[in-house]
């Protein structure tokens, strides 16, 4: 009786470690999915944008409000190996497939604080590696915005004083920490961008 308990215990927890890898397997191609058709989908903005531009004065554009699951742009830090789609919103489900902009914080090219938030044990990971000076690049279609690394703190999730608006125009990213921690995360790790000259 023990051994057939044990043979079945072991069968159960083999399925569930088979079924847990094919969950994280799922979500990764999804992911990567979801990365090319984002990454084609902005490229094919910037193509429009420019085309429309043509011609015309960069001083008249305007930035309009994104809805919910729009496309903002892509997030890259080269030297940590960042590289992720920006959408609209930071909820878990945009969080699921990229990088979200946190709605009501500046959007590239406004002068003002813009929040990214992404999770740790995705798009983020690096993070922990990030360094002050470090470049960060927001491509959007509406242009190409470089920011330095001025600072980096650990808070509370409650403090929302590091996403207040700011005169200058500067970049706020956001993830949970510690990096390795299970479940729930009780801190946030930010990093502090200013946009370059």
């Amino acid at each position: 009786m023990r051994v057939s308990f044990v043979k079945t215990l072991g069968r159960v927890l083999m399925l569930t470690g088979a079924l847990a890898l094919a969950y994280s397997n799922y979500i990764l191609l999804n992911q990567l999915w979801f990365g090319r058709a984002a990454a084609d989908a902005l490229q094919q903005q910037m193509l429009h944008r420019s085309s429309i531009n043509a011609g015309r004065d960069a001083m008249q554009d305007h930035v309009s409000v994104p809805r919910a699951g729009d496309i903002i742009g892509r997030i890259e830090i080269p030297r940590i190996h960042v590289s992720a789609i920006v959408l609209e919103g930071s909820d878990s489900r945009m969080l699921r497939i990229g990088a979200g902009h946190v709605q009501g914080t500046a959007l590239p090219g406004m002068i003002g604080n813009i929040g990214i938030a992404a999770h740790r044990d995705t798009f983020f990971r690096p993070l922990r590696e990030i360094q002050h000076n470090d470049v960060i690049t927001l491509t959007t279609p509406q242009g190409v915005y470089r920011y330095e690394v001025r600072g980096m703190e650990i808070v509370d999730p409650s403090d929302t004083r590091v996403l207040s608006r700011t005169p200058d125009a500067e970049l706020t990213l956001v993830t949970c920490y510690p990096f390795y921690y299970v479940g729930s995360a009780p801190k946030r790790f930010i990093v502090h961008a200013r946009q370059q000259g």
